[in-house]
């Protein structure tokens, strides 16, 4: 490899370990120098499965940070690959959640130094993981930080072999009280909640994808985490997702704000509302639309409201009333100018039968035409 090209793939490498610890949403609520947008929420779940009738990433819930040409679609779902040193492919969603549950069906990368892995990741940088390391074939690796610290070593090694010839599920569920990593339905670690940087406690996307920990351009350390430097001749290295399944705890929350520079739990604020997510999953109709944001509305506002729909149907009443009025005014007089014709015809047939019975109206016929009565 000449120096040009190694010179490229390590700083490629270095972008995507930078990104890795960089705030999803780039700004960081601890920095305290500056307000950071407020976090979209799912507030609902989404269930997705990816086929081969797809094309692309849905862009109402994932973002591709890197690698979008290196993802393809087929019948066991996506595909993730890395081809060349510097290769890494990162799907985000485009939603937080705070506290829920997130997983994925995968089969992990084969191939020494290459990583498959799911990841929850804060803006404040509290972070919780699934690794599952291609060389690996008996176990599988899992992992934690706080506040961005990573000089901790929270990393666990439970035992799963297969990972990376059959599909398995990884799951996290995660609230303020405990975390837990479980596998194909088995829980196989627990964390029980504790102080900002000492547990991932603020609203989090959820991340997937491949790289390769093991390019002989990054730290020997990292190398010798992910089992040994990466050949590259020996690729493609492929991850396989089926389905991605996230639940937020929290419902009826459009967005999450952090209220001060703590990093804390409790410096967050859920946002009633629905979110982006919950209407492109539920594609709700008018009427739901608008009896769901009626419902989120403050009783000041609902009673503004009621009382300019009350104003309006009084004016419609009113103008009701005097229309009805008017009417019935005309057609009593047009009624009154019928009964009297009616009367005058009545009073003129009398008179033709009273005639009628005295015989004035009889006709005799006399010769040449004569009339007599």
């Amino acid at each position: 490899m000449s120096r040009l090209t190694s010179a490229l793939v390590l700083g490629l490498l270095a972008l995507r370990a930078a990104a890795q610890t960089q705030p999803p949403s780039g700004c960081d609520p601890t920095w305290g120098n500056t307000t950071c947008l407020d976090n979209p929420a799912l507030g609902t779940t989404l269930d997705y499965s990816f086929n081969n009738t797809l094309s692309e990433m849905d862009p109402q819930y994932f973002n591709v940070t890197a690698g979008a040409s290196l993802i393809s679609f087929g019948n066991d779902g996506a595909e993730m690959s890395i081809l060349k040193a510097g290769d890494s492919v990162t799907v985000s969603t485009q939603f937080y959640i705070l506290e829920g549950r997130a997983e994925i069906v995968m089969q992990a990368a084969k191939g020494v130094g290459i990583i498959s892995t799911i990841i929850l990741l804060s803006d404040t940088l509290d972070e919780i993981d699934w690794e599952i390391l291609g060389g690996n074939e008996t176990h599988v690796s899992n992992n934690w930080y706080g506040l961005g610290n990573t000089s901790q070593h929270n990393g666990e090694y439970p035992l799963l072999a297969g990972a990376m010839d059959t599909f398995h599920n990884y799951t996290i569920d995660w609230n303020q009280d405990r975390l837990q990593w479980i596998a194909d339905g088995q829980m196989v670690r627990e964390l029980k909640g504790a102080g900002k940087g000492l547990y991932p406690q603020t609203p989090s996307v959820i991340r997937f994808g491949i790289w390769a920990a093991g390019d002989p351009s990054l730290p020997q350390g990292t190398r010798d985490w992910a089992g040994g430097d990466t050949d590259y001749s020996k690729g493609p290295f492929t991850m396989k997702v089926k389905s991605v399944k996230v639940t937020d705890a929290a419902t009826n929350v459009t967005s999450y704000t952090y209220e001060d520079t703590s990093g804390e739990y409790k410096s967050v604020k859920a946002n009633p509302g629905d979110s982006k997510a919950f209407l492109a999953i539920h594609k709700l109709t008018s009427a739901q639309k608008a009896a769901a944001s009626w419902s989120h509305l403050s009783k000041t506002a609902k009673i503004a409201i009621a009382s300019s729909v009350l104003g309006v149907l009084l004016v419609i009443i009113i103008i009701y009333t005097y229309v009805c009025i008017t009417q019935r005014k005309k057609g009593r007089a047009e009624k009154a100018i019928a009964d009297r014709e009616w009367e005058r015809h009545e009073s003129e047939l009398m008179e033709y039968k009273r005639q009628m019975q005295k015989g004035g109206f009889a006709v005799s016929h006399l010769g040449s035409g004569e009339v007599r009565y």
